[in-house]
């Protein structure tokens, strides 16, 4: 893969590369281990006996424990990561054209999640149940799912029972594109740092409310306004690196990815995810989650030509698929006890690596079928550019895009 080497400076000083989109292939194999610390931390059970039972010491169980539960904090490495690609794609617009085309940001950000979004809500809603007797997704959560506030009621009555439980994060993150480009408007893209500040200090505030007030689990979890930090941090990130990766020797860069894994187990094992603990929780995991994107990025990239990494690179550009259909993976696995044709017993390893492939397949197929046709479409609508295309126009051109009758 051969990277920009035409660049203008804006009048802020910001490099912006003039004849190509900004891409870094190693925030993908960041992204796909952010899906795989979720996917572990779903799939691993809770429960130390089952390790114990099975020859692991008290130490080692200790330490799995601790790391599936750090594996929930994926959540946040997702929410650091897309605030500072939004932020920096936001700032070069801004830095090439003196502005950005809000209508244009929010259709890119619709073709780029709706699609998959509301095709997998419609299996939950219409399929699932038929095959998970004990699936539970109401009313109240398909409204609120469908109108992107499925965190704020899930906060308030409890994640549903559901293969579409994890998509309350989209919410959050659907929220963040609303908001962010209007408040850069509003104040000034030279606000940022100001702007993260008082993104922090409502966090902060927010979990302070909570913990006082008793609220419990997944009040703070899901809820917005508690979680803003890895956004501030990842948007601060990207106005402070503007637009070019830092320069870090290999040895440093590996010190800062130990000391943010570090950082995640000792929130899961002494920090909780509500009550006053949670007060530090979400100000570690995203301090922890910036110390990962700092220490990955690099301006040159060429080992990620090469398998294996190649694979981990595809498998980052597909993560937004494999963390939708996880859940229903493990699921369908789940309920199987013996591999049909080859009459081979499922036990918990096989499960593991079948949930995992199943996923895969279900995230490439989409990501194929689905995904691919609206990405070629969001084009249209890259560099602030916004030109509406009528209904009829729309439907051919996506179908002469996808191959397929629409």
């Amino acid at each position: 893969m051969q990277f920009p080497t035409k660049f203008f400076n804006s009048g802020s000083g910001r490099a912006v590369e003039s004849d190509r989109v900004f891409y870094h292939p190693e925030l993908d194999v960041l992204r796909f281990f952010a899906f795989l610390a979720v996917f572990f931390h779903h799939a691993l059970p809770r429960e130390a006996a089952l390790y114990l039972r099975n020859g692991f010491s008290p130490a080692a169980t200790e330490f799995v424990l601790a790391a599936k539960e750090a594996g929930a904090y994926g959540v946040d490495l997702f929410f650091a990561l897309s605030a500072y690609l939004i932020t920096e794609l936001l700032l070069r617009e801004h830095a090439k054209r003196g502005k950005f085309n809000v209508p244009a940001f929010y259709v890119r950000r619709a073709l780029r999640i709706w699609p998959l979004y509301f095709m997998f809500l419609a299996l939950t809603i219409f399929v699932v149940p038929s095959i998970f007797s004990d699936e539970r997704f109401g009313p109240i959560y398909i409204v609120s799912f469908g109108l992107f506030f499925g965190n704020w009621v899930s906060a308030a009555y409890g994640l549903p029972f559901s293969v579409a439980s994890p998509l309350w994060s989209i919410s959050v993150e659907e929220q963040f594109y609303i908001a962010w480009p209007l408040l850069l408007l509003l104040f000034g893209v030279n606000r940022i740092k100001q702007l993260a500040l008082l993104l922090l200090a409502i966090a902060l505030g927010t979990r302070i409310f909570l913990a006082v007030y008793g609220a419990e689990h997944p009040a703070v979890w899901c809820n917005t306004l508690a979680r803003l930090d890895p956004i501030a941090m990842g948007a601060v990130l990207a106005f402070v690196l503007g637009g070019r990766a830092p320069h870090i020797k290999r040895a440093f860069r590996l010190l800062m990815i130990a000391a943010a894994l570090a950082g995640f187990l000792f929130v899961a094992k002494y920090l909780d995810q509500d009550g006053p603990s949670s007060i530090a929780t979400y100000g570690v995991t995203a301090l922890a989650s910036v110390v990962l994107l700092i220490a990955v990025l690099r301006d040159d990239a060429r080992l990620l030509q090469r398998q294996p990494f190649k694979s981990l690179v595809y498998l980052g550009r597909i993560s937004y698929g494999l963390y939708v259909f996880h859940l229903l993976a493990l699921a369908l696995v789940g309920q199987l006890l013996v591999i049909p044709l080859l009459g081979v017993q499922v036990n918990f390893e096989i499960r593991l690596v079948l949930s995992f492939l199943l996923t895969v397949s279900f995230a490439a197929v989409s990501y194929v079928l689905l995904e691919q046709p609206f990405l070629k479409l969001k084009e249209r609508f890259r560099g602030g550019r916004f030109a509406p295309l009528s209904f009829s126009i729309f439907f051919h051109r996506l179908r002469r895009l996808s191959g397929t009758s629409v």
